[in-house]
């Protein structure tokens, strides 16, 4: 009989930040006409790389999100994707302050979601469900773990 090493509890905040990663990629790759609109909306990017990061994004978010519910490259994929937060964060804060009212494109063009503190909210989020889900302890520690475990059972 061989027993299984339990579910790290942080993987369930991978998987669901993985989850709306993917979810978000695929709705902004179904239409990225339509999401380059919306990053140059934001006007924060000078024209010249507008197109060049809405056509890049959505693949690096899928990417990422596939990695983080597969659980492998965990931590490069939450560095990854905690880094876009920043950016979407930061961009989610220079529409309020400049008081742009524009559509977020946070999950493509079916969000039609005004940017706001509500996005700004959920942005913050998501970026704790990147914080909360990141392993901590060097992976030989992890690995090392279910050896444990099984020793003294």
């Amino acid at each position: 009989m061989t027993a299984s090493a339990p579910l790290d509890w942080r993987y369930l905040f991978r998987l669901a930040l993985g989850g709306l990663f993917i979810w978000a990629a695929l709705n902004k790759i179904a239409d990225l006409n339509a999401f380059a609109g919306d990053v140059h909306n934001f006007r924060v990017l000078p024209l010249a790389i507008e197109n060049l990061f809405a056509m890049t994004v959505p693949w690096v978010e899928l990417v990422a999100g596939v990695a983080l519910v597969a659980n492998v490259a965990v931590r490069a994929s939450i560095v990854v994707l905690g880094g876009l937060l920043v950016v979407f964060l930061a961009a989610i804060v220079g529409a309020l302050v400049r008081n742009l009212d524009i559509a977020c494109g946070c999950f493509g063009t079916h969000d039609a979601e005004t940017t706001g503190w509500i996005t700004l909210g959920r942005d913050l989020a998501f970026l704790a469900l990147a914080f909360l889900g990141y392993p901590r302890g060097s992976r030989a520690e992890r690995l090392r773990a279910p050896a444990a475990n099984l020793e003294t059972a």
